[in-house]
């Protein structure tokens, strides 16, 4: 009997033992964090001021009356020709740690209302992405004495200057306790001897956080009736300049519209002498085509003439040519006055009928030309 017992002791514990040993999962413990860092933790977190995430610029340089937990935006001071400086990053991490529900900002408004619950633990990722301020020479102070002036007293005590703002976003998961028959899976843990784990992506929050002055501390540290004066004879001055500015640039207008004159009538003479010169150039036109027609005239009759004594000069050379082809007779004779007479040709003429005409013909002359 005692080696079947021991075969089936042997058979029903072992499996057990190994399925045992098999769900054993050897997970370095995680030490919790219990504090936000102290520089954090001394930031001035405004739940009135969410609506600001996306315009932290926007922020910087309002009044904000703060009555117990209601916070109102009052106005703006912030001179237009500087607006406050902004920066951004993406690497300041100020706190990464996973939180349980003794830690002691649990659902505060400083990790973004995260409320970890009992047997629960929350990973917490803090980094601020942007920064926004108003440096000391940006505030105007004598805008803000001057709108303060009817402000009561209690009110004051209550009213708050915001000087900077930062953007911090907060990025948190949730780890559930696993049992020792559950199956786990995503990202595991171990803390305290218990085993977490979680399948979940993280979840972003956005919060603001100000850098605030009370409107009296701020009154305090300024002379609001030295400033005003002050101001009040800085703007005194400024209108005395802009006067003499003015005056200057009268002077210069009146100095720039006499030599306006001066071009103008100088335009009007050069005008009349331009258009006495065009009357003068037209006349000048008028004469010089005369020439040149005249010149033409003279060119075409020159050429006229040339072609008429080219082909008289030809007639000429073929009547020489005539001549010489034919024998002429040239007389040469004196009538009884003594006249000298030339006959070139006899045919018509002859001697009987010039001596019946009462010619004595003396013949002086005759041969061949």
């Amino acid at each position: 009997m005692r080696p079947f017992i021991a075969l089936f002791l042997l058979l029903t514990i072992a499996p057990a033992l190994a399925a045992q040993s098999s769900r054993k999962i050897k997970l370095s413990p995680v030490a919790l964090g219990l504090d936000l860092p102290d520089s954090y933790k001394q930031r001035t977190f405004i739940k009135g001021l969410a609506g600001f995430v996306n315009k932290i610029d926007q922020l910087v340089g309002a009044m904000i009356l703060i009555d117990e937990n209601k916070t109102t935006v009052l106005t703006r001071f912030v001179r237009q020709d500087k607006p406050p400086i902004i920066t951004t990053s993406t690497s300041d991490v100020i706190f990464n740690a996973k939180i349980d529900s003794k830690f002691k900002f649990n659902g505060a408004y400083s990790i973004a209302s995260t409320k970890v619950d009992r047997d629960a633990i929350r990973e917490i990722i803090i980094t601020d992405i942007g920064h926004a301020f108003l440096p000391e020479d940006y505030i105007p102070y004598v805008e803000i004495c001057r709108a303060s002036g009817n402000v009561s007293p209690e009110t004051r005590k209550k009213t708050y200057y915001i000087r900077s703002a930062k953007l911090t976003t907060v990025y948190t998961r949730a780890y559930q306790k696993v049992g020792a028959e559950a199956e786990v899976s995503g990202v595991v843990f171990s803390v305290g001897g218990e085993v977490y784990s979680s399948s979940e992506q993280f979840r972003v929050d956005y919060i603001v956080s100000v850098d605030i002055v009370s409107l009296e501390k701020l009154l305090s540290l300024q002379n609001c009736n030295a400033l005003i004066n002050s101001e009040e004879l800085a703007r005194r001055d400024q209108a005395e300049h802009a006067r003499l500015v003015a005056q200057r640039a009268e002077e210069e207008k009146r100095a720039r519209e006499n030599e306006l004159n001066a071009a103008k009538a100088q335009l009007e003479d050069l005008k009349n002498v331009l258009s006495q010169h065009i009357v003068k150039t037209e006349a000048m036109q008028q004469s010089l085509q005369a020439a040149q027609d005249k010149e033409k005239n003279a060119l075409e009759q020159l050429q006229h003439a040339i072609h008429l004594a080219d082909d008289m000069a030809h007639r000429a050379q073929i009547a020489q040519q005539n001549v010489e082809n034919k024998e002429s007779v040239i007389l040469t004779f004196k009538n009884k006055e003594g006249k000298v007479l030339e006959i070139k040709n006899l045919d018509e003429l002859s001697q009987e009928k010039l001596r019946e005409l009462g010619f004595d013909v003396e013949i002086l002359m005759r041969g061949k030309e």
